[in-house]
């Protein structure tokens, strides 16, 4: 029995490699996740919707090769250069999978994809302000600007060519009696859609309402010594823009005064001189009617009793 020990050795590695060569031969089937990749896309067009990531592959071919399949070079290149705008639809094709000779591709899922495709197009708009604000009542917002004014959008035609406006993200102003303010804000856009700049700048002026009111206000004129003096007219209409809050004030008219140019050393006739009006802080003047007065000027008749008539005003 010991003299035969190198035959059953020799027996044993025969059979060995007996089992190697028919466990090698055998054939397995396995799935495996293979990356999709776009190759030769046209310039100017996007995919919208049906791109896929991944895609099952089905392969079969001897146990060990199948075990050791590298997936780091293992992806499926998606040709689309033959896209058009509208519904594409691109099969999934076995002999396009970059595997060895001895793997076999049974099935590929999905199959196919369906890509909708669209052209890329640029489009200027201009850019409307959105606020979020409770004001007193007395504030309102008097002015605004948007730098830029307009952005240029990019994205598929149908997403960008309805579009005829951006509106800024909401701004919020929390004061209820704000003045000047900057703030920068990104745009709602739609969906696919990208906007040059990302970002604008919205220039906020708030202050407080204003109104506008009719005055008749009397002309107030220092009488040149030795002189009579009779103004035409001796009161001027007015229109004045006024803050709601002071023209609240009951004693506002009353701090509105015209008052004549100095006349100085004039001579007795009549004379047209110019006027100056006071207002009070805040208040703008709109109109003033008539531009100029009349002055009529003679020579004081002194009372015997000693008398003599006072300023006009």
């Amino acid at each position: 029995m010991r003299s035969n020990w190198q035959y059953l050795l020799l027996a044993f590695a025969l059979a060995v490699f007996s089992w190697y060569l028919v466990s090698g031969r055998e054939k397995v089937d396995t799935w495996i996740q293979v990356p999709v990749e776009m190759v030769n896309m046209p310039e100017g067009y996007v995919v919208r919707q049906g791109m896929v990531n991944r895609i099952d592959v089905r392969v079969r071919g001897p146990r060990p090769m199948v075990r050791t399949i590298d997936m780091r070079n293992a992806f499926y290149p998606l040709d689309l250069a033959g896209l058009q705008v509208g519904m594409n639809q691109l099969d999934f094709e076995n002999r396009n999978l970059n595997l060895s000779r001895a793997i076999e591709v049974v099935e590929i899922v999905p199959s196919r994809v369906d890509l909708l495709v669209d052209q890329i197009i640029t489009k200027r708009v201009p850019v409307q302000k959105q606020l979020e604000v409770e004001l007193h009542e007395d504030f309102e917002l008097r002015a605004y600007a948007v730098n830029p004014a307009e952005v240029t959008l990019r994205g598929p035609r149908v997403m960008v060519e309805p579009v005829d406006e951006v509106q800024t993200q909401p701004v919020l102003v929390e004061d209820d009696r704000p003045g000047r303010m900057e703030r920068s804000t990104s745009l709602v856009l739609p969906p696919e859609v990208e906007s040059s700049p990302s970002r604008v700048t919205l220039q906020l002026d708030f202050g407080e309402k204003l109104t506008e009111i009719d005055l008749e206000v009397r002309v107030t004129a220092l009488r040149p010594t030795g002189m009579e003096m009779q103004l035409e007219p001796s009161t001027v209409q007015l229109t004045v823009q006024v803050p709601v809050s002071l023209a609240r004030e009951a004693d506002f008219a009353e701090r509105v005064r015209i008052v004549a140019a100095h006349l100085g050393e004039l001579p007795s006739g009549t004379h047209e001189v110019g006027y100056r009006v006071e207002l009070p802080v805040g208040v703008m003047l709109l109109r003033a009617e008539p531009e100029r007065i009349q002055v009529t000027l003679e020579v004081e008749v002194v009372d015997p009793a000693g008398d003599s008539p006072g300023n006009a005003g």
